[in-house]
Order: structure tokens, then C-alpha cells, then sequence
């Protein structure tokens, strides 16, 4: 096979931090170092990416905006942007100075929008304004993700999580406790389940219903990358020189052992994607190197070959249809991978 199954390439020469879809799944936007941001439309015949002026600084949290054609942006110049790829300007929705807006989140129903700034969290209205009093934690926040439902915002921090009612008269939060720093945050799609990665190359989870938590350990990296395939069968995580997929179906992961993908090679992945419709998980890994694997037992698929150091994958996501792949690598390069691009590759190896 050829080193590589690229369809697309576009080299921007400057550092990527993040990339996104919208809810929509048919833009992708990356976060430059620059504090500017590239647009390109999700789909097979895409030309040119879009550049339009963001930060002044640069983007601590790019991720789909509640309004599903857009992007939700957080910044270190203290200011929280709304991004429409259609529009030649960013709308600002909310400006702390001197301080930095470390993550935002938005709701799938469109209703709110949350960011957070050291210990404080601030909620939005779907107009844009404020949702509530701030709503204080005992120490930095790590993460934020808005339950499927949109009933509840989850908040990490040192030694556990705090959930939020999103429309409760009172700001009490359930607390979730768990020794450690916790990170990122993924609730399983049902909503009935929350876990978190942390600081320490682990990951923590709790069962909303009767608080049975479960603990997933032995990573040789941070778990920066998490994500749940089609209707919740697995979790596929990153921080292993395999993809590790927890099984969360026949009474979740609890007592069972992850299915493994991909190579055992002395690389890290870095990346994971799921596929939106079928069982399969793409992976990107810290030289480069990018697979498609399936997780009924077929061998995975090389798509990239690695590079080497300097070049780690930083961002993976797949358009709504599931045809199209793009990866973002830390040298500052997006990479475009179709179905159709794979299987030639593949034909003519």
C-alpha cells in the first residue's frame, strides 16, 4: 500500500491546537496558534479553507456551538466567541479581561452555553445572557460537557465532578468523588454514565443511577482523546500504543476486559474517532501514523504512514456522513481521507 490514502492536504505553516466539527458535521474548523481559525466544508469535493480572525492570543477550547452550524471558542484574551463559517466575522457573546476562558461547551438543544474561567463556571441562555449566578467549585475546572439530554452540565475538577441541574431554581450541585485531577469529560450517549480522564494516565466513571463507579488504569499516556461509537457500544480512548475500546453493552464495562485495536509498536495514539454509522474507530498516534479499525475482528487499514517527531496527529474527526476523515498534525497540516481514497489505496497496494 502506499504511505498514504490522502485525498486532500492543506499546509497552513503555522501550529494547529484543536480540531472541530459542528453539530452538523459538514464544517470543520481548526484552532491556529495565531489565535486565527481555518474553515474547510466537509465533504469530498472541498478546494480552499476559509481563514477568519479570532483570538488576540490564541483558542483554549474550540467545540460545537448549541447553534449546529456553528463553533463555540474560548480564548486566553478573555473572550468567548460564536463562529459561523458563512460569516467573514466572529460574534462575541461574552469578555472577562485579563483572564482566560479555559473551556466552553454547548448544549445539543441549542438552549445553553458554558465556559469557564479558573474555579467559575457561567451558563448562557440561548439569547446570550446570563443563566444563573456563577457557579463556584473547589478548584480549577478541568472540563465541561452538557448531558445528551441537556438536563445537566458536568463540571471536573480536583477530586471528582460536580453536576449542575441546568434549569434548577437552586445551584446545588451532586458532587462525584474520586481522588485525583480530573480532565476531560464524555457522557456515554444514554446519559447515564459520566467518565473522566486524569491527570494521572487513568480514567474514572460513575453509573448516575446508583453511583457504581469504574476505574480504567495502565495507560502508558494522558487519555486525551475519547469517544463513544454508534448508539454507545464502545468508548475508544487514546494513551495506549493500541486503541483501547471499553465494552459498554451486556451490563457495561464493570469486571471485563477492552477490546485492543491497531499495532503494538512503541507509539502512542493520540487521537481517536469513531465512525457516526458504523463500527468502526480511526486513530491517529504521536509520529503521524493514522488507521482505520474496524472492531468486528477485520484487520485494521494503514491510511498514513508514520512520519516521524513533529509531525502528531492532534485532532481526528469525520464529517456527518462518515465518507470523509480529517486529521490535524501538530506541524501545522490538515489531512483529507475518503472512503473512496481508502479504497483505492487499498486496490492498489
Amino acid at each position: 500500500m502506499p504511505n498514504s490514502a490522502i485525498a486532500q492536504q492543506w499546509d497552513f505553516k503555522l501550529p494547529i491546537t484543536a480540531l472541530s466539527t459542528n453539530r452538523n458535521g459538514d464544517w470543520v474548523a481548526a484552532s491556529m496558534g495565531d489565535g486565527s481559525m481555518r474553515f474547510l466544508a466537509a465533504h469530498e469535493e472541498v478546494k480552499d479553507a476559509k481563514a477568519m480572525d479570532v483570538h488576540k492570543g490564541i483558542s483554549l477550547s474550540l467545540k460545537p456551538d448549541a447553534d449546529d452550524h456553528a463553533f463555540l471558542s474560548g480564548g486566553d484574551d478573555g473572550k468567548l466567541f460564536i463562529i459561523d463559517p458563512k460569516l467573514d466575522a466572529p460574534t462575541l457573546i461574552a469578555e472577562h479581561k485579563n483572564q482566560w476562558i479555559d473551556h466552553v461547551a454547548a448544549s445539543i438543544d441549542s438552549t445553553y452555553r458554558a465556559y469557564s474561567i479558573g474555579k467559575n463556571v457561567h451558563m448562557l441562555n440561548a439569547e446570550g445572557e446570563k443563566h444563573g449566578p456563577a457557579l463556584t467549585h473547589p478548584s480549577s475546572i478541568g472540563g465541561l460537557a452538557f448531558s445528551p439530554n441537556s438536563k445537566r452540565l458536568a463540571a471536573s475538577h480536583y477530586n471528582g465532578v460536580s453536576l449542575w441541574w441546568t434549569n434548577a431554581k437552586e445551584a446545588v450541585p451532586v458532587k462525584l468523588n474520586w481522588k485525583g485531577s480530573h480532565l476531560g469529560l464524555i457522557w456515554h450517549p444514554d446519559g447515564k454514565i459520566l467518565l473522566t480522564s486524569l491527570q494521572e494516565n487513568a480514567l474514572h466513571g460513575w453509573r448516575l443511577s446508583d453511583n457504581n463507579e469504574m476505574r480504567m488504569q495502565g495507560y502508558a499516556a494522558k487519555i486525551h482523546s475519547m469517544d463513544f461509537t454508534p448508539k454507545g457500544k464502545y468508548m475508544a480512548t487514546s494513551g495506549a500504543d493500541q486503541i483501547i475500546c471499553w465494552p459498554f453493552f451486556g451490563g457495561g464495562p464493570w469486571g471485563k476486559s477492552p477490546l485492543t485495536l491497531g499495532g503494538t509498536d512503541a507509539r502512542v495514539v493520540t487521537q481517536v474517532a469513531a465512525h457516526p454509522k458504523d463500527e468502526l474507530v480511526a486513530a491517529g498516534y504521536e509520529d503521524g501514523m493514522i488507521v482505520m479499525a474496524p472492531l468486528d475482528g477485520r484487520m485494521e487499514v494503514l491510511i498514513h504512514a508514520p512520519i516521524g517527531k513533529g509531525s502528531g496527529v492532534i485532532g481526528l474527526v469525520w464529517n456527518a456522513t462518515g465518507d470523509c476523515l480529517f486529521a490535524a498534525t501538530e506541524s501545522g497540516t490538515i489531512l483529507m481521507f475518503t472512503i473512496e481514497s481508502v479504497r483505492k489505496a487499498v486496490t492498489n497496494a
